[in-house]
């Protein structure tokens, strides 16, 4: 995932370097930094002057993937010690134009 320097907390802009490694990325399988995610979908609850403790609308994200066709879920396995797994992305089978880039 990409880093914003001039932007960090623009959620349009998290969204489009999602959009695109995913596009880009060739496997069936991706994993995204939960902190960098909680940028493209903020949670209600988020305060971007506390980069330390970003809150993640999941449910907003899983739609999204799943419109792009993946599907979004934390990597609990990967969590350690901190709260905030990453999100492993997982390719859906593509039926015949099921499925759109944006």
């Amino acid at each position: 995932m990409p880093e914003f320097d001039h932007h960090p907390r623009d959620a349009r802009a998290w969204q489009s370097a999602l959009d695109q490694a995913l596009t880009a990325h060739g496997g069936e399988r991706a994993l995204a930094r939960y902190d960098h995610l909680a940028h493209a979908f903020p949670a209600p609850e988020y305060d971007p002057r506390d980069e330390a403790h970003p809150h993640l609308n999941l449910d907003a994200l899983k739609r999204w993937a799943l419109y792009r066709g993946w599907r979004a879920q934390p990597d609990t396995e990967r969590m350690g010690a901190a709260s905030t797994p990453p999100i492993r992305f997982t390719r859906l089978a593509r039926s015949s134009g099921q499925f759109t880039s944006h």
